[in-house]
């Protein structure tokens, strides 16, 4: 499938901007008397755009008010990579690009990965990235975060971050090692207590790492199933889906923000062609 404008508009603005150094000059000094009436103080930060007043079915009027709050209530959400036509006419990789979708098939996020082509040569897909999100207001909402680590290699955990703007943890998905079959816990930023526990299917092979393209992933706490995520084929697209389904609807949206996290961390640990 590829990318159409409007997308590939709202990606490419995804990227992180690096803030302006500030000056060396000499701060300015004062030969006469001054009376100082009030304390400096940094400059405000910039407030985010409100996202869009949604209506939720069952009568009730939903305000998100940080950029991930709009998982809230939604039974499912469906990962789908769009491509590019250089992917198939050179040696290396581009950046992945990927819409994240609600069951009724709009556009809650566009995400856009940013690596070093480098990387992407020698790596495949263990490579480290940062995979940034961006919502409807073309803000950036979430940032994945992952470092180099081969998905055939078990001594090495896998891992990814999830941030938020301005820049706070709001939880990691961190793999525990096994041979019988993948295993994943979710943390929580602030405590690193564990969450939820991510279970793969038994039949991955060595080094839990040969999955079927067609696999299916728990996710469970407290030995309640609470989401699920899987990757199949679908026809209808001719591609392969990563697809979440929130089977607890009390979910919270960080939660369901830190569930989406651990599904791209799978997505490039055993869904891709390289490594």
């Amino acid at each position: 499938m590829l990318q159409n404008d409007a997308v590939r508009t709202l990606q490419y603005d995804s990227e992180i901007r690096v803030a302006q150094q500030s000056s060396n000059t000499e701060p300015r000094v004062y030969d006469s008397h001054v009376s100082i009436t009030s304390q400096p103080r940094p400059a405000p930060e910039v407030p985010r755009i409100p996202l869009p007043i949604t209506t939720v079915t069952g009568s009730r009027t939903f305000i998100p008010l940080a950029g991930y709050d709009c998982l809230a209530d939604l039974p499912s959400v469906h990962i789908e990579q769009t491509f590019e036509l250089n992917d198939s006419l050179t040696a290396v990789s581009s950046e992945n690009r990927y819409v994240i979708r609600s069951p009724l098939g709009d556009a809650i996020f566009a995400a856009s990965e940013s690596s070093t082509e480098k990387n992407r040569l020698v790596w495949g897909a263990g490579r480290p990235f940062q995979m940034h999100l961006l919502d409807k207001t073309h803000q950036e909402a979430l940032v994945f975060r992952k470092k180099l680590a081969l998905g055939s290699f078990c001594c090495r955990p896998k891992n990814l971050e999830i941030w938020i703007p301005p820049g706070n943890v709001l939880g990691r998905v961190v793999q525990s090692p096994t041979f019988m079959k993948p295993v994943f816990y979710i943390e929580d930023g602030n405590t690193n207590d564990p969450v939820f526990c991510v279970e793969g299917p038994s039949n991955s092979g060595f080094c839990c790492f040969c999955l079927p393209k067609e696999s299916f992933f728990r996710i469970h706490s407290g030995g309640d199933m609470r989401a699920s995520i899987d990757h199949k084929w679908v026809n209808s697209k001719s591609q392969y889906t990563t697809n979440i389904y929130f089977k607890d609807s009390k979910l919270t949206a960080k939660e369901r923000a830190l569930i989406l996290g651990a599904a791209f961390l799978l997505e490039y640990m055993y869904f891709q062609t390289r490594f």
